[in-house]
């Protein structure tokens, strides 16, 4: 039987909708406990940042950091695992694992640093060979493979030409040609395997993953930048373009099923897997991949595997934190009733966090799943033993891990449907969380569109800082003052806001740096594409830097990257909106082909909604610039609606320069940026608006600190007469559920799984308005003077304007705990322990 297009999905939408969703029934209603904390739990499992519980399933194996794919040696006895900070110092590794138990065979460590890993790898077909692909330095490796030990040996480097960034990786049929996708070249690279000799065609934006037809004359490319692959006739060297096949939004792997000569695409943000006939390259269907019909976009299909017998398709939800099991078999759907349709999703097996690679053993028995961030970080208070004197790095905490699991039959496979269920609140579907519980009178909406009397919303992100870098001497709340870096002296004013208002002390950011924290922060949601590129980014590769709308092609979104972000949802919702410095890079920056009108020294948006909202005046991240001077900006427009009486319904105000150009200058620019925010509290709770007003302040990411309960944890302010309580405020929150609340207060949906399934800040939100105005406190650390003269700043002139965290983390979070603290203060010793105390 042969379903094609809407017939298809309606009947796999209805497949997920009754299958699923009646399993989930009576599941627990949300996620994450109200108090409970981001991180490992001690017991194997772990909650996201955005508090969904991680349960992986089967025998948990380290796999290096941030694996990205799992591939089967010929025989079936090894899995290979690229992994991309293999070792904790930016190599790159292959984890060649056992595939019965998970047990060690080799990890193999490239010499050098940088070379920036892919999910490019591939077993010759004489099974004597492996090829990986290193994007940092544009080659390929060539591996002996020894089928008896299982053991990888360098043969040779085929190089490729530089600005490739190479991705994924085909092999000839009669292993003389490799097929190389070049993601930064937008090429697809012939490699002879021989000579070395190469050729390029052009593809789309951003290839990711290469694909041969059976016969090997057709390659394809999946366009992670577009909704497209682009087709290719093949023969040795010679790259014929033959057009394109639309499937869904930003495509990445991809699996051939040669007996069926049909092929299987993960659509990253549309979460779907389109179905193409390789004979007639025309797309049959979709499997829709969403937990209910009604859901936004998070699942984020990241990779696939066949079971021996074809019958069946196992896909990585890598936003869902599980494994869609699909029949791919017309007589039947594995329960033993004999019903069943091709593509419909029999259940779904719990995983670690952010499952990025699948395989099924030889003999069916096993699958073997590999998941990038494992279990997460938790704290990250001390010293890093290869460095003493410095806290744990939080992208080298997210030790990935190798699931092996029994393959599930339909009883337990029902069981583990179950718990994906209660783990991610599936069965709530987009309802407002809490609003069931005990929560207190709330001004916050208990449905989008409901009145509240807030009218204005202004959101202002800063950058880098966890709790107990800032807050941990507050004397109230959970706080560790003994890694305070930035106490009261440097920063009063978020001292006394969060002992004004209220102490937030169990709040996170979702992303680990500013590359994925800055999607979190906009677009509630980090894609496939930007999670591989910032964990290559951040081990020194040389990868772009994609947030904050640099290349707007892979902005996440579930069908339309156009509209993805806050701002999108304000303008396609008639909501007004103003922009101070968020998303904007100086006008040279500005492409010609670029629909925007430039002048020289101001500062514009890629986005053209964003754009047009924009203060072309204000600054972008530039730490030679002060944030009293973004203050200046913003004020000046501020008080002119203020007599205008047209105040936007919200602002956007990037304050960064808490991020610091290193230890020199660090207190002084923290002392700055807190100034800048109190002078922008008191401005407002002076005017006319405080009473229909609310302020919220996150920070972007919190990779720069230390902090003891969990390194994602970060300082997070609610600024408004109605959250004017002097509380503490314990509930688990994150910046989606900061997002969630303002949606509310604007009226408009959600953007994603995760701010729609996101706990709203229902017990900062009083009923009862405190009208009290809020005055500004000057710091008594100098705004002018540095805090070390002595001290040498890694951080170089050149960048001190530009994208954020374009030097050494580990270094610059070195040189301004030596500078606060003093250079022979050692931080406390770490308390990691991601599988329970031993």
């Amino acid at each position: 039987m042969k379903l094609k297009g809407k017939k298809l999905q309606a009947v796999l939408l209805a497949a997920i909708s009754a299958g699923i969703l009646a399993l989930a029934l009576g599941a627990i209603a949300q996620a994450a406990g109200l108090f409970d904390h981001a991180g490992p739990q001690g017991d194997g499992t772990a909650y996201t940042p955005a508090g969904w519980h991680v349960t992986p399933v089967g025998a948990q194996k380290p796999a290096g950091y941030f694996p990205v794919n799992a591939v089967l040696s010929p025989d079936g006895a090894a899995v290979l695992i690229p992994d991309i900070i293999g070792n904790k110092n930016g190599k790159q590794t292959v984890q060649v694992m056992n595939t019965n138990d998970g047990s060690l065979f080799q990890e193999f460590e490239l010499s050098g640093s940088g070379q920036g890993t892919s999910s490019g790898l591939v077993f010759s077909h004489d099974g004597h060979h492996v090829y990986l692909t290193t994007a940092g330095v544009n080659s390929v490796v060539a591996f002996d493979w020894d089928n008896t030990s299982h053991q990888l040996t360098v043969q040779k480097t085929l190089s490729l030409p530089q600005g490739t960034y190479p991705q994924g990786v085909a092999i000839s049929g009669d292993d003389k040609t490799l097929y190389v996708a070049g993601q930064l070249a937008r090429t697809l690279i012939a490699v002879d395997i021989t000579s070395g000799q190469t050729a390029q065609a052009p593809t789309d934006a951003y290839p990711f993953g290469v694909a041969l037809s059976p016969d090997g004359h057709t390659a394809y490319v999946s366009n992670q930048g577009k909704n497209t692959l682009s087709v290719f006739t093949v023969n040795g060297s010679n790259l014929t373009p033959k057009g394109s096949i639309t499937v869904g939004t930003h495509p990445n792997s991809m699996l051939v099923d040669a007996r069926r000569h049909q092929m299987f695409v993960a659509n990253g943000d549309n979460d779907t897997v389109s179905v193409i006939d390789m004979q007639s390259n025309v797309v049959r269907g979709a499997i829709s991949l969403a937990p209910f019909q009604e859901a936004h976009a998070g699942s984020q299909p990241t990779n696939l595997a066949l079971s021996p017998d074809e019958s069946t398709l196992y896909v990585t939800n890598g936003g869902n934190n599980d494994v869609a099991v699909v029949n791919l078999s017309d007589h039947g759907n594995g329960n033993g009733n004999g019903r069943g349709e091709f593509g419909q999703v029999k259940g779904l097996i719990p995983t670690g966090w952010y499952p990025t690679g699948v395989q099924v053993t030889r003999d069916g028995k096993r699958v073997l799943i590999a998941s990038a961030k494992g279990l997460g970080t938790g704290p990250n208070k001390g010293t890093n033993p290869a460095r003493p004197g410095i806290h744990p790095y939080i992208e080298n905490q997210l030790l990935g891990y190798l699931s092996v699991v029994p393959t599930p039959g339909a009883s337990q496979l029902e069981k583990y449907t179950r718990q994906v269920s209660e783990n991610n609140g599936f069965d709530q579907k987009n309802k407002v969380r809490g609003f069931d519980s005990e929560a207190p009178g709330t001004i916050i909406p208990r449905h989008v569109g409901e009145s509240s009397p807030i009218k204005h919303v202004i959101y202002i992100v800063k950058e880098n800082r966890t709790y107990d870098q800032m807050l941990g001497d507050l004397g109230r709340g959970n706080g560790d003052p003994s890694i305070t870096m930035f106490g009261r002296s440097i920063t009063p004013n978020q001292h006394r806001l969060a002992e004004q208002f209220v102490t937030l002390d169990n709040f996170y950011v979702n992303g680990e740096v500013s590359q994925n924290g800055w999607q979190w922060a906009t677009q509630a949601s980090s894609n496939p594409y930007n999670e591989t590129a910032t964990a290559q980014g951040y081990a020194g590769t040389g990868s772009e830097y994609d947030s904050e709308g640099y290349h707007p092609d892979v902005a996440a979104g579930s069908a339309d990257p156009a509209h993805a972000y806050l701002w999108d949802k304000l303008s396609l919702n008639n909501v007004s909106f103003r922009n101070y410095g968020q998303f904007v890079v100086p006008s040279d920056w500005i492409k010609n082909d670029e629909p925007i009108k430039t002048e020289a020294g101001k500062f514009y948006a890629h986005d053209p909604i964003l754009n047009n909202n924009t203060d072309h005046d204000y600054p972008w991240f530039d730490m030679g610039v002060t944030d009293q001077h973004r203050f200046d900006l913003w004020n000046q427009e501020f008080q002119s609606y203020v007599a205008k009486n047209n105040l936007p319904t919200m602002q956007f105000i990037d304050l960064p320069r808490d991020h610091t150009g290193g230890g020199a200058t660090a207190a002084q620019m923290v002392a700055d940026n807190d100034l800048a925010l109190g002078k922008i509290v008191d401005t407002v709770s002076h005017s006319k608006y405080w009473q229909n007003t609310a302020i919220f302040v996150v920070e972007d990411d919190a990779q720069a600190g230390p902090d003891h309960v969990d390194a994602h944890r970060t300082i997070a302010q609610v600024i408004s007469p109605y959250t004017q309580i002097g509380k503490v405020d314990s509930h688990f929150y994150s910046q989606v559920s900061m997002l969630r609340t303002m949606e509310l207060f604007l009226g408009i949906q959600p953007m994603s799984q995760y701010d729609a399934a996101a706990l709203p800040m229902l017990w900062s939100f009083t009923n009862h308005p405190n009208y009290n105005t809020y005055q500004a406190l000057t710091p008594a650390q100098s705004l002018n003077a540095q805090t070390t003269p002595n001290a040498k700043s890694v951080m170089k002139p050149q960048n001190m304007s530009g994208e954020p965290d374009q030097v050494d983390p580990q270094k610059l979070n070195e040189e301004i705990w030596k500078s606060i603290k003093g250079p022979n203060v050692p931080m406390p010793q770490p308390q990691h322990h991601v599988f329970g105390v031993n």
